[in-house]
């Protein structure tokens, strides 16, 4: 018996040859009884008039012609083998035709992607890498938009040569972007104010009315190094606690959180927490990594409708993964008639 082997790049590229096979195996309804019915059960070649039997399709019109043309086809896109018939069957046929190896394994895949040809789209094959981008969040409609509250965010930054320069500007630039892939970005706004002293702070709470005053740079146990804005002198300044807490509550909007990222902040708690519901500062020195990873996590956490308590601790993983050894030094302070988890600022 003299058999035609099909090549087909099955291991080279499995999914391609799935595909293909699929696609040359149709939806043609004469094709697929025949392909059927050489695929059922049993072994052994049929010939046309066999297969045309157990197709339950009549010898009779051009039915005949039909069957001729979806074997020519099957054949000789590799989804059959065509044998030359040396005495298997006696009714005069000169080939007859069985079951391809690679086929006959993968039947259910190329039958199923035949079927469905939006699935067959969806499979990666070396010519059609296809790489989808699932976002990790849901899409937010202008309706939700509108039902959210509206987080106005002072963004204080101070860092005179003299005490030795901080990251503030970068740190600036990671909470914006962090903001800007949030779920609820629109509902959020950063008003920027570097080199600042007392009067930024105080001409920002009456132009943004924020809810959140963060502010980043130098200070010790009992204030902030501020900077007066010189250029060619001494920039260097100095902001009380005592001072800080009397123009936050010197406002009729007084902002809900206080952000003091500066060295031994939390010393600022005997003033401010009077003035606000909630103090996030550092117990000890801390330093440029540690700030950075702290806000901008902190940030995309409150961006993204999350509770200032989980927020928080947002940040002190963030701060955990780049320093381990500062992940206890930022901490949240509140009155007892605060609950921080309850507390969402969009």
């Amino acid at each position: 018996m003299t058999r035609r082997t099909a090549v087909v790049n099955i291991s080279g590229d499995h999914e391609e040859s799935v595909l293909q096979l699929a696609k040359h195996l149709g939806v043609a309804k004469i094709r697929r009884k025949v392909f059927s019915v050489i695929y059922g059960r049993g072994s052994r070649p049929k010939s046309k008039k066999q297969i045309m039997a157990a197709a339950d399709i009549p010898a009779k019109g051009a039915n005949a012609q039909q069957v001729q043309d979806a074997l020519d086809h099957l054949t000789k896109h590799h989804l059959i083998v065509r044998v030359d018939n040396d005495g298997k069957v006696n009714d005069g046929s000169r080939y007859l035709y069985e079951k391809d190896a690679t086929v006959r394994a993968n039947r259910q895949a190329i039958v199923r992607y035949a079927d469905n040809r939006k699935a067959a789209s969806t499979v990666a094959t070396k010519r059609n890498p296809i790489v989808r981008v699932v976002p990790n969040f849901r899409s937010v409609t202008k309706r939700e938009l509108k039902k959210k509250k509206h987080l106005a965010i002072l963004y204080l930054t101070a860092s005179p040569p003299e005490e030795g320069r901080l990251r503030v500007d970068a740190e600036v630039r990671l909470v914006q972007e962090s903001i800007r892939k949030s779920k609820f970005r629109d509902n959020v706004s950063v008003q920027y104010s570097p080199a600042a002293d007392l009067n930024s702070l105080i001409d920002g709470l009456n132009e943004v009315k924020p809810q959140v005053v963060h502010f980043s740079g130098h200070g010790n146990e009992s204030g902030l190094v501020t900077d007066t804005g010189k250029v060619g002198g001494r920039a260097v300044d100095g902001l009380s606690f005592d001072l800080l807490a009397k123009a936050i509550a010197a406002t009729d909007t007084p902002p809900k959180v206080v952000v003091l990222s500066a060295c031994k902040s939390s010393g600022a708690k005997k003033d401010l927490l009077p003035a606000v519901q909630i103090l996030i500062s550092m117990r000890e020195t801390v330093s440029d990594i540690a700030a950075v990873n702290f806000a901008h996590r902190f940030y995309a956490a409150l961006a993204s409708g999350q509770s200032v308590d989980a927020s928080f601790r947002q940040g002190k993983v963030a701060v955990e993964s780049a320093s381990i050894n500062e992940a206890d030094i930022p901490e949240m302070l509140h009155g007892s008639d605060v609950i921080p988890r309850k507390l969402i600022l969009v």
